[in-house]
């Protein structure tokens, strides 16, 4: 008997097991492209500045752009490049950025409801050429006051949350962007030191469309599943 509620037992671990996985797998939620083929993807600045801040050293850009690419109509990954213009700090710098060929890859999110899905800070990436990073340089007077350093890396804190938007067509979907634990390094003075400094936060949001051709003139439609 005792066997035989053992064997029982193994038997229910398994079935859990393989429910446990099977939810693991259908909360994962891809973006869906109409039409499939290449996608060319453009993010915007949306309604509110992109904010780069560790509490005492802080940037704010209003006019961010970012874009990606894809192939096929189901969408578990895309790597995103990015343009920060128009960029201020404490009131009368201006910050400069180069991101040295830098990009960020962006996982297969989570769906939380229908059309709003979450990525995780450990599904986001940002990722350099061997030797490079985004380098970040306020200036006064035209003159460089340090420079910061954002190197190959996960954040550790935060995440981004993706919403299609209602009414749009075709369709398009939003970011909402709050990453925490942002590592950097610095020359010195307000931008930090040689050493690695981990409490770097990033916020804004943007709208992004897709398109079906490179010259980005030909609307698509994308949502989140």
């Amino acid at each position: 008997m005792m066997h035989k509620y053992k064997a029982l037992g193994v038997a229910l671990a398994a079935v859990l097991a393989l429910s446990a996985l099977a939810a693991q797998a259908a909360s994962a939620s891809p973006l869906t492209v109409t039409g499939g083929g290449t996608t060319f993807y453009t993010g915007d600045q949306d309604k509110t500045p992109w904010i780069w801040t560790d509490g005492s050293l802080s940037a704010e850009c209003v006019a961010t752009t970012i874009t990606a690419s894809s192939s096929g109509e189901s969408v578990t990954e895309t790597t995103w490049t990015a343009t920060y213009d128009k960029c201020t700090g404490f009131g009368f710098a201006l910050m400069h950025w180069n991101h040295n060929g830098c990009t960020y890859t962006f996982t297969t999110p989570t769906q939380i409801s229908p059309g709003v899905v979450t990525w995780s800070a450990s599904n986001i990436h940002i990722v350099c050429p061997v030797g490079k990073s985004i380098e970040y340089t306020p200036t006064s007077f035209g003159v460089s006051v340090c420079t910061r350093f954002i190197n190959s890396q996960t954040p550790t804190g935060g995440h981004v949350v993706g919403r299609n938007v209602a009414g749009s067509s075709p369709t398009d979907v939003t970011l909402e962007i709050t990453l925490e634990g942002i590592h950097y390094t610095g020359t010195g003075g307000v931008c930090g030191n040689s050493e690695t400094h981990t409490n770097w936060k990033w916020t804004g949001n943007s709208t992004v469309s897709a398109f079906s051709n490179g010259g980005h003139s030909t609307l698509r439609s994308i949502k989140f599943s």
